[in-house]
């Protein structure tokens, strides 16, 4: 007899439903569950043992060690130019001249004006001259006088004496010598005191003479100056000027190198190394070991200027001025460290590799030399460090 067999048709749609929900659900999980920021680009540096080089990296020029700088002293305009740059020139051999025409009218001016002030002294010299001859009559005339009252009195005591005139005739006499002798004294006193003013008077004239011909040798010698002549002997440095130019004082047009001096290596390092520069600290280069002469104080656009010289100034014969050297300035002796790349991701705090993630993890670094940085904890042989920025501050970056 037949009988109905059930469909198992349901029984297998049921675990397929399940399955599609369970997947469904864990889709939608996993795009509602926060993503790890990736790093497009990553540059990974591994951590390694190595010998660490505190050093500066410079790019020096070669300088003279005893130069001169040649600065315009007068203002003008470049009439003639006597030696070129490169040039061997000895001591006092002219260079270049000057035309003024503001140091002519002046030099003009001044002249004028010592012979008028000249003039004058021979003008109160002449009318002293005079008044002196002038006074020497007056005196002579009041002398005369006083002689003549003298006698005139005397002459009236006789006769007063044997009964010839009165008393009164006598004391006239009397008082008429009196005063020629106060007139003949007054004018002594007199033209002594305008003798004083007036040698007084020519004296300043004379001094006042004397300054304006004291400014007068110093324009000649300004006039001179227009010749510019070598300081010293060695050979032209930079000097490119022509005729027709025109110079201000101050302005620099050049220098003298003496070849015989030595030269040395002149760099300008930035100002954050300035506080571990010292005097005698080792720089190596392609052209022999030097050592640090000097660091100049003064920061300008924030560098620091430092001169390096070769032991005993001996300094390679192929070195011309001006000549650019690459210089490796060592500022502590090299120590062994475990490095690292430097990089912007290279801070406080790094991003390890970890598998296909990176994991934030905090850092101990010392110093910064040459492209490395010295790690001095958290970090081991073998880490793979990212040195390139990272896209955020995330815990935890997902590498692509």
């Amino acid at each position: 007899m037949d009988r109905r067999v059930p469909s198992t048709r349901k029984r297998w749609l049921a675990p397929a439903g399940v399955l599609a929900l369970l997947a469904g659900a864990g889709l939608l999980a996993w795009q509602r569950a926060p993503r790890l920021p990736v790093v497009a680009s990553p540059q990974l540096a591994t951590v390694a043992t190595g010998i660490f080089r505190d050093e500066v990296a410079l790019r020096a020029r070669v300088e003279p060690l005893r130069s001169v700088q040649l600065d315009a002293s007068e203002a003008g305009r470049v009439e003639e130019v006597r030696a070129h740059d490169g040039d061997s020139v000895a001591a006092g051999a002219p260079l270049f001249r000057l035309q003024s025409a503001e140091q002519e009218q002046l030099l003009m001016q001044r002249g004028a004006e010592v012979a008028q002030q000249m003039a004058n002294v021979s003008v109160e010299r002449t009318a002293q001259a005079a008044s002196l001859a002038q006074n020497r009559r007056e005196l002579a005339q009041l002398q005369a006088a006083r002689q003549q009252a003298e006698a005139d009195w005397r002459r009236q005591s006789q006769l007063a004496d044997a009964g010839f005139v009165a008393p009164a005739a006598v004391e006239q006499s009397l008082r008429a010598r009196e005063l020629a002798g106060r007139l003949l004294q007054q004018a002594e006193a007199d033209q002594r005191a305008e003798a004083l003013i007036r040698e007084q008077s020519i004296a300043e004239m004379a001094r006042a003479v004397q300054g304006l011909q004291r400014g007068l040798q110093l324009l000649e010698r300004t006039r001179e100056r227009l010749l510019q002549r070598a300081p010293m002997t060695g050979q032209l440095s930079g000097f490119s000027l022509q005729v027709g130019a025109s110079v201000r004082p101050g302005d620099r047009l050049g220098r003298i190198d003496d070849p015989a001096g030595g030269e040395q290596l002149v760099a300008d390092v930035d100002e954050y190394w300035l506080p571990r520069l010292r005097t005698g600290q080792v720089a190596t280069s392609d052209v022999g070991d030097l050592a640090l002469a000097q660091a100049l104080p003064q920061v300008e656009g924030g560098k620091v200027r430092v001169l390096l010289r070769w032991p005993a100034g001996r300094a390679p014969a192929s070195l011309r001025a001006g000549q650019a050297v690459d210089v490796r300035l060592q500022l502590s002796p090299p120590t062994s460290a475990l490095l690292l790349p430097e990089g912007p991701g290279v801070q406080a705090r790094v991003y390890v590799r970890a598998g296909g993630r990176l994991e934030r993890r905090g850092v101990r670094l010392g110093r910064r030399a040459a492209g490395l940085v010295e790690i001095l904890g958290g970090l081991r042989p073998g880490d793979e460090v990212l040195i390139s920025q990272p896209p955020s501050d995330r815990e935890t970056l997902a590498l692509p």
